[in-house]
């Protein structure tokens, strides 16, 4: 008999499957000393004893436990132990092999489906957050542009860039919206800062990039720590803006 028959009666050998000469025939090749086999069963029982360990407890019918008992009292000898290996036993045996074989499948699947539905929900969560703040931004915006008493601002190009152009539309209570287009790309390290102005002091009111055409368009909160803001203006001003302006000025309008 070659090597590889043994292998495959090591699972049923650790199920306590095996039965009669097979039995005799795989337990007398474990005596002679194939540490190949004894690995084998070593893990499968291993495997056995951790899925078991994960059913749920199980409680058998009360027929059966009925059943069970009277045959346990029957015994005349108490000293005996049950064998697991008994003929009696064979087909549990067979059922619990079973059993555990799906067992293990049934968590492997719903395993994947809970890990799959995870990530569908965290992905659909991310979109549906995303989605809520870009309608929150057009809400804020619409109602700006609607407003009565919103105002606009013209922004003309200076010196360093006299093409460029930008309009701010922005009310007190709601805040505003800004475009800017003819704007040269920032250099590295910088990034264009846009200013509110009143009664000659100025407050950020945001940091933006241009895109490759040199547009840009920046929502812009309330101010509520200035009064009417009386001009508007974009400088270039290191990465991250700062809090009072210090670089050349781009745009600069009145707000009428």
């Amino acid at each position: 008999m070659s090597h590889e028959p043994y292998l495959e009666l090591a699972a049923s050998y650790a199920l306590g499957a095996l039965e009669g000469d097979e039995r005799s025939r795989f337990e007398a090749h474990l005596r002679e000393g194939c540490r190949e086999c004894e690995v084998v069963v070593s893990e499968c029982g291993e495997t056995l004893a951790a899925l078991a360990a994960d059913l749920p407890p199980v409680t058998p019918p009360a027929r059966l436990k009925a059943a069970l008992m009277t045959r346990i009292g029957a015994e005349t000898r108490p000293s005996r132990a049950l064998d697991w290996r008994s003929p009696w036993w064979a087909p549990w045996r067979l059922t619990l092999a079973g059993a555990l074989a799906v067992a293990a499948v049934a968590v492997l699947y719903l395993s994947w489906q809970v890990t799959t539905l995870d990530r569908e929900l965290a992905r659909r969560s991310g979109e549906l957050a995303d989605l809520r703040a870009k309608v929150a931004e057009q809400q804020q915006l619409l109602a700006v542009l609607r407003a009565p008493d919103t105002r606009v601002a013209a922004l003309g190009g200076l010196k360093p860039s006299p093409a460029a152009h930008g309009r701010m539309w922005w009310n007190r209570e709601a805040g505003g919206l800004f475009v800017a287009a003819g704007l040269p790309a920032a250099p590295g390290g910088k990034t264009y800062q846009l200013w509110a102005i009143a009664g000659g002091k100025p407050v950020s009111a945001g940091i933006f990039a241009v895109d490759a055409g040199g547009g840009a368009t920046l929502p812009v909160k309330p101010l509520p720590s200035i009064g009417n803001v009386e001009v508007f203006a974009v400088t270039l001003e290191p990465a991250g803006g700062l809090p009072q302006p210090s670089g050349e000025m781009y745009l600069a309008g009145k707000v009428l």
